[in-house]
This record gives structure tokens, C-alpha cells and sequence, in this order.
């Protein structure tokens, strides 16, 4: 019998391995958290929120057990981005480019305000700026298509500010094409024979 740290291990190995003949042209269909890639860890971001400790370790704990999947579907005016994982189940962004948009967070109706921007399709800029429950955050979220010898990656750049204490931390998190994605071109050389 197989352990449930081997089995995850082989499910890994296998979603890298199937991502690295699918390549793509733009931010659009299903990325997954690559964990073979440090760092991925969300810790320091966190840590700069003021999260609680507890809250952070099982924040940690969720993201080594289960896939963490952005879904992005954009065009030239929106984007839309489904995130799902252990923590967040299921939340959606979806923003016009260059257009601000302010909406109030619960609990307190807590304000919190986003601009989208993009370079192309391959690239996209998110500022937002919320109050959280231990004070104001500034947080960039970047994503990029980056294209290697026999690979499409996506890279996430997340940076956050606590403006009332100045701390700051950077983010770099790799997402590979996900495995079940039917949107993703086969790399060239690949195909079944």
C-alpha cells in the first residue's frame, strides 16, 4: 500500500511531467501551483497581514495537501481569474482593464479597490489596496507567460505592503499548465503516433 505523501508525490511528478508537452500563447485556461519549484509558500505574505500564527500554519498545511488552480480567462477589455484551493474555494476575480473598481468586504464592509491592467495576453497587472482586519494593504499581483525550451510556465509575482507597520515581502510562485486543461497546445514534437 502506498502512502499518501508517495501517492502525491507520483500525482506531482505526473502533472509536471504532462504540463511540459503543453504549450500556450496566452494567460488563458487552467494553471496549477507548481510545488516542485520553490518557493511557493504564502508564509511571508501572511506574516506581513499579521495573519495569526495558527491561521498561517493551516494556511501552509492546506496548500502541501491540495492542488492550488487559477483559472484565467481574458480578452482584451477583462479578465476573470477562479481561484481554487484548500483556502479559497472557488473565489472569483473579474475586473475591466484600466477601469477601478471598489467593493466592500465583509465582515465591517471593508472597502477594497482593484485595477487591472495588461501588457498583452501573455501578462497581467492587479493593484489592489484593502483594509483588512489588521490594517491597510497595498498588494501587486503579476502574472506572466514564460515560454522555455520544452515549457510554458506562468509566473506569479505577489507583492503586499502593511502600510501601518511598512512591511513589506515578494512573492514568486510558478503554475504550470494543468493536466486536465483541453485548452493547451500540445508542444510541438509530442503528439501520439
Amino acid at each position: 500500500m502506498y502512502s499518501s505523501s508517495t501517492t502525491e508525490a507520483a500525482a506531482i511528478e505526473l502533472s509536471t511531467a504532462m504540463a511540459t508537452k503543453m504549450r500556450r500563447t496566452d494567460l488563458n485556461g487552467s494553471w496549477i501551483l507548481d510545488k516542485t519549484r520553490e518557493p511557493w509558500s504564502m508564509k511571508n505574505y501572511l506574516q506581513v497581514m499579521n495573519v495569526d500564527p495558527m491561521a498561517v500554519e493551516a494556511h501552509e498545511k492546506g496548500e502541501k495537501e491540495h492542488d492550488t488552480i487559477h483559472t484565467i480567462t481574458m480578452d482584451q477589455q477583462r479578465i476573470k481569474i477562479v481561484k481554487r484551493s484548500r483556502v479559497n474555494n472557488d473565489l472569483v476575480v473579474e475586473l475591466e482593464f484600466n477601469k477601478p473598481l471598489e467593493v466592500l468586504l465583509p465582515p465591517g464592509n471593508r472597502p477594497k479597490r482593484s485595477l487591472a491592467t495588461t501588457q498583452g495576453p501573455a501578462h497581467v497587472h492587479i493593484q489592489n489596496s484593502m483594509q483588512t482586519t489588521n490594517g491597510l494593504a497595498t498588494v501587486t499581483d503579476t502574472k506572466e507567460l514564460v515560454q522555455e525550451a520544452n515549457q510554458t510556465f506562468m509566473v506569479q509575482t505577489l507583492f503586499i505592503q502593511n502600510e501601518q507597520t511598512r512591511q513589506n515581502s515578494t512573492t514568486r510562485r510558478y503554475f504550470l499548465p494543468h493536466q486536465l486543461d483541453t485548452t493547451a497546445k500540445p508542444a510541438p514534437g509530442s503528439a501520439k503516433k
